[in-house]
């Protein structure tokens, strides 16, 4: 028997540039209208496969409250891309997390895009990104667009996922209050503010039709222009918190500031990463856990 296939990958965390409610399903599921970027904040895994044998999934994790069972997304990856294989092995990963849990940062969802790639080639399984994006929304909404890893305009529940260029060196502070909040919470309390949703032709609050948000990429508008989340106000409703952490970003030079996803990090944009870097030192001083990134054009997960 051939010895085991190691691997070991980066898994980055997103931002999300604009968050957009669209409508909901007949099931209960959100539709979104978002412009995701990938960001050099990683989380690690290190991947020992042997194949042969009964299939058997193991996780380690440096973090003790991350699961390391089945509830953990990486663990549903590995049995997804296995039982979608036909293969059985035994499968082991160390997982090393530094992207903030529970943070609208993606965290859990990159690291479950990145076992479905990190498996797909060291099984030689050969599946198409598109299949690996397919089974990926099994596992979570912002699955599917980690599989690409590049900015991209995310739609439906979001599976929808077209590239978008022109966003890559956006340098950002990304702030963590260390409490997370819970994705279903933020959407059933935004349910139950009773907001309408912004009809699909209508993505921004200028408002600009759908289709010109190519205008912004390559710098004809700046990222800050357009910064707008609908969860945003629900959740510092449940969270009060945010607003001065918005506040804090916007007094230390920030162009525009926002919180992601369904919270509860947020990120402020600078024109350079040295006054980025300045300014998340500035936040960390005030014992808030703070790190100075960059928007990137493809993650090393997907390339």
């Amino acid at each position: 028997m051939a010895g085991p296939a190691t691997a070991r990958v980066l898994a980055p965390a997103k931002v999300n540039l604009f968050l957009r409610i669209t409508g909901r399903r007949a099931d209960g599921y959100h539709l979104l209208d978002s412009l995701m970027v990938p960001v050099d904040l990683y989380d690690e895994l290190a991947f020992t496969i042997q194949r042969g044998g009964a299939t058997r999934i193991t996780l380690g994790c440096d973090r003790p409250e991350i699961p390391a069972d089945q509830r953990n997304l990486v663990h549903a990856a590995a049995e997804l891309l296995l039982a979608e294989s036909g293969v059985t092995a035994a499968v082991h990963v160390e997982l090393t997390k530094r992207i903030p849990a529970a943070a609208g940062l993606g965290g859990g969802s990159s690291d479950a895009a990145a076992t479905l790639l990190a498996l797909n080639r060291l099984l030689e399984a050969r599946h198409s990104k598109a299949q690996l994006a397919q089974w990926a929304a099994r596992l979570g909404a912002d699955v599917p667009f980690f599989i690409y890893g590049r900015p991209a305009r995310v739609g439906g529940v979001g599976e929808i996922v077209t590239p978008a260029e022109g966003w890559g060196g956006i340098a950002l502070v990304v702030a963590f209050p260390g409490v997370g909040l819970s994705t279903a919470a933020i959407y059933r309390q935004y349910d139950a503010a009773g907001v309408s949703p912004h009809r699909p032709e209508v993505s921004l609050t200028n408002p600009l039709p759908a289709t010109s948000i190519a205008a912004f990429a390559g710098g004809k508008r700046p990222a800050w222009s357009m910064l707008v989340n609908d969860l945003e106000a629900v959740a510092a409703e449940a969270f009060p918190e945010l607003r001065s952490l918005k506040k804090m970003l916007m007094q230390l030079g920030a162009e525009g500031a926002l919180m992601t996803g369904s919270g509860s990090a947020v990120f402020g944009v600078w024109r350079t990463r040295s006054a980025a870097e300045v300014a998340a030192g500035a936040v960390r001083e005030r014992g808030v856990w703070a790190v100075a990134v960059q928007t990137l054009e493809i993650s090393p997960a997907a390339a």
